[in-house]
């Protein structure tokens, strides 16, 4: 592993800790929100621009599709530019891509909204990450994760039955314009909020050291040569591909057409999962930084348990009661969001000055699996005939059953990983 010494890490005034943590928290609700939305709107989407399933996996996945590609370039940019015009300016190109997808008549206008959407959402979570680690104590990384993580999840909550609800009153057109309108307002507040102390963008950068200045090149040399780092992306993608597959498209679909419930009552059902996710991310937190002192085994454990509650939704245990489904999707949301401590695992493998770069290809990985799970699953699903309006049971189950083996075997890959190394004692304090 390669030598070096401290990196400076800006102090802040909590005063101005507390605002900074407002806008990011903020800023990732409405990535919440955009990337599950389809789901509880997709009954509309396929009626007014003319989809099917194979065509609305694509629509779904397109957000997913440049957020992963930009994670590459991404990590560069937060640690040689600074987060605050990587988050700005990309934020507004999602506000564009939301007002283009709200009054898109067609299916390609609609698509290029979603991907220009993406497009805005990128920079979100990894800027926050790159904040955390400049700004607040290492000690709470994982924790601050795990919370902003949490507040962001109030996005998924309202893209549930509250989108539902406003979508049968204003429609989901007008709704989106709307949400637009949030988007750019937050994306000129945090020109302003992530200014730092002075307003000057530079007290986000880390001070240049001789033995620090790590190329680029020499950067992702060291990332990509490391085992770990890829049983930790791999993981990673099935996690989250698998999670968002389901509680971003999915599972609304099979709620209705399946279970025959109603819009609002699959809404209201699929709020369990975003519950259980609020909740899980700041134990998970609090368990690695606090209790047990452990990035790997403490995701093991969560995400293993993620992965045995994805078993009964593979349609070989019958699963007909409302309660026991509502017990299942919790339980799902609870346990996924011990994925997060894959980035603060990743983090502790390399030097602090290359953290975005490091934190920005494990989301590569993990927004890749949104990409390649939305639309994958519903090429499962399409492939099987249609009954009148919907699919089969048996489309689902067997979709559903691939997010299971996807996820156990990447979790036997990761179980040999290496542990993470502390290196609180070479990051300012």
């Amino acid at each position: 592993m390669l030598e070096f010494r401290n990196q400076s890490v800006v102090t802040s005034k909590p005063r101005n800790l507390f605002f900074i943590f407002a806008l990011l928290s903020a800023l990732y609700l409405l990535s919440q929100f955009y990337r599950v939305s389809n789901a509880v709107i997709a009954p509309d989407l396929i009626k007014d621009l003319n989809l099917n399933a194979e065509t609305l996996g694509i629509l779904g996945g397109s957000f997913f599709y440049p957020f992963a590609l930009l994670q590459i370039p991404m990590g560069p940019m937060l640690d040689r530019i600074g987060p605050r015009k990587v988050i700005s300016y990309s934020v507004l190109l999602g506000a564009l891509g939301a007002f283009l997808f709200g009054i898109g008549g067609s299916f390609a206008t609609v698509l290029i909204g979603r991907v220009l959407i993406g497009v805005g959402m990128a920079s979100v979570l990894m800027g926050a990450m790159k904040v955390f680690v400049l700004r607040f104590s290492p000690r709470m990384f994982a924790t601050l994760v795990g919370t902003i993580v949490a507040v962001g999840t109030l996005g998924n909550i309202l893209a549930a039955s509250p989108l539902a609800y406003f979508s049968s009153r204003i429609g989901w057109r007008f709704t989106f314009i709307i949400v637009s309108g949030v988007t750019a307002l937050l994306a000129f507040l945090s020109l302003w909020v992530l200014g730092g102390e002075g307003g000057s963008e530079k007290k986000f950068l880390p001070e240049p050291s001789a033995k620090q200045e790590i190329g680029p090149l020499q950067q992702m040399g060291m990332i990509l040569g490391t085992l770990s780092f890829w049983q930790i992306g791999f993981l990673g993608l099935f996690r989250f591909g698998t999670f968002i597959g389901l509680q971003g498209l999915w599972l609304g679909p099979y709620l209705i057409q399946i279970k025959g419930y109603s819009p609002v009552q699959a809404g209201n059902m699929l709020i369990l999962v975003a519950i259980g996710s609020i909740i899980g991310g700041p134990i998970a937190g609090r368990l690695s930084d606090q209790v047990f002192h452990s990035r790997k085994w403490v995701t093991l454990v969560g995400l293993s348990l993620y992965c045995l509650s994805l078993f009964p939704l593979a349609g070989i245990l019958k699963v007909q009661s409302p309660m026991w489904l509502c017990i299942v999707f919790f339980v799902i949301g609870l346990f996924t969001n011990f994925g997060l401590l894959l980035f603060s695992h990743a983090k502790e493998l390399f030097p602090v000055s290359i953290s975005g770069t490091v934190t920005s290809f494990v989301n590569f990985f993990t927004m890749t699996g949104a990409a390649i799970f939305m639309p994958l699953l519903g090429k499962v699903i399409e492939s099987f005939p249609r009954r009148g309006d919907s699919y089969p049971a048996e489309a689902y189950d067997f979709a559903f059953l691939i997010c299971f083996a996807g996820m156990a075997a990447s979790l036997m890959f990761y179980a040999f990983s290496q542990k993470e190394i502390h290196r609180d004692s070479e990051i300012g304090k």
